[in-house]
C-alpha cells in the first residue's frame, strides 16, 4: 500500500522549515558581520566570522537531510486506490463532492483523469501537476463556483447539428415543435474531426447539458426554446450520465426544439 501524500508533504514542509530557519539564522549573522565589517567593529566582526563555519554547517546539513526525506510514487497510489481515496476524504472535508464511477472521476461540471506517467491530474482539458489533496480540491471548489457557461452559444451548437439530423419535412418556419434527436447521435456530429473526440469527450459534453438545463428559458438567435426529454428506460448508446455537485444522477436522450411564441 503506498503512502498518503498529505502527510508526507507535511512532514516534508516541518523540514523545510527547520532548514529555512537555519537559512535565516545564517543569514542574519552574516549581514550583522557586514555591517560591522562597515563601521570596523574588529572584535564584532571577528566574533560573527568565528561562528560563520558553524552556521553554515548546520545549515547545510539540514539541506542535504532534504534530500532524502521525501520519496511518493503517483503510479502507485493512482494504482492501488491510496490517492483516490486520500481526495475523496479532502473532498469530503472541503464540502465537495467528487463522484466515482467504475473508475471515471467528477467534480460537476469537471471530469478528472488520474495520469499516472505525468504523476498528474487531468482536469477537463487541463493536466495539473499540483495533486496535493487539499489544493486540488480547492481548486476544484472554486472552479466550481468561477461559472462562466455560455448556454445560449452550446445551445446554438446544438441546433445546428440537430438540423442535420432531424427528419426530413420538418422545419423550424413550420411553426410546430421539432421530433426529438439523440444527443448521442449530436454529439458524434460535434466530435467528427480526429481530435475533437478527445477535446471533448462525451462525458464533457454531458455535463454541458446539464448546464444548459439549469438555463430553461435559453433560446437560439432563432427564437426557438428547447427541452431535453429523456426517458429512464432507454439504454446503450442513446443514454447519457452525468453526475451533479451533489452526486445526484441525471440521464439525457434527446433534444427537442420548441416553436417560437
Amino acid at each position: 500500500m503506498s503512502t498518503e501524500l498529505e502527510p508526507a508533504l507535511a512532514d516534508l514542509e516541518a523540514r523545510m522549515d527547520e532548514a529555512e530557519r537555519l537559512a535565516k539564522s545564517a543569514l542574519v549573522r552574516l549581514k550583522k558581520a557586514r555591517r560591522m565589517t562597515a563601521i570596523g567593529d574588529i572584535n564584532g566582526i571577528v566574533a560573527q566570522l568565528e561562528q560563520a563555519p558553524d552556521a553554515a554547517d548546520r545549515t547545510a546539513a539540514a539541506f542535504r537531510a532534504l534530500g532524502g526525506s521525501f520519496a511518493y510514487d503517483a503510479g502507485d497510489a493512482f494504482a492501488d486506490g491510496t490517492y483516490i481515496a486520500e481526495l475523496m476524504a479532502e473532498a469530503k472535508r472541503q464540502g465537495v463532492t467528487i463522484v466515482d464511477r467504475n473508475g471515471r472521476l467528477s467534480a460537476f461540471p469537471l471530469l478528472l483523469k488520474l495520469d499516472a506517467k505525468a504523476q498528474a491530474v487531468k482536469v477537463g482539458r487541463k493536466t495539473v501537476r499540483a495533486i496535493r489533496p487539499s489544493a486540488l480540491v480547492k481548486s476544484l471548489k472554486a472552479a466550481q463556483q468561477a461559472g462562466g457557461f455560455n448556454a445560449a452559444g452550446f445551445l446554438e451548437h446544438l441546433w445546428r447539428a440537430y438540423l442535420h439530423l432531424a427528419p426530413s419535412g420538418w422545419t423550424a418556419r413550420a411553426g410546430s415543435d421539432g421530433p426529438a434527436v439523440s444527443l448521442a447521435q449530436i454529439h458524434t456530429l460535434l466530435t467528427l474531426l480526429p481530435a475533437a473526440a478527445a477535446e471533448y469527450p462525451r462525458e464533457a459534453f454531458v455535463c454541458d447539458l446539464l448546464r444548459l438545463n439549469r438555463a430553461p428559458d435559453t433560446k437560439t438567435k432563432g427564437g426557438l426554446g428547447f427541452t431535453l426529454p429523456a426517458s429512464t428506460g432507454s439504454k446503450g448508446q442513446d443514454r447519457l450520465t452525468v453526475y451533479d455537485e451533489s452526486g445526484g444522477e441525471h440521464i439525457f436522450v434527446g433534444i427537442r426544439f420548441l416553436a417560437a411564441n
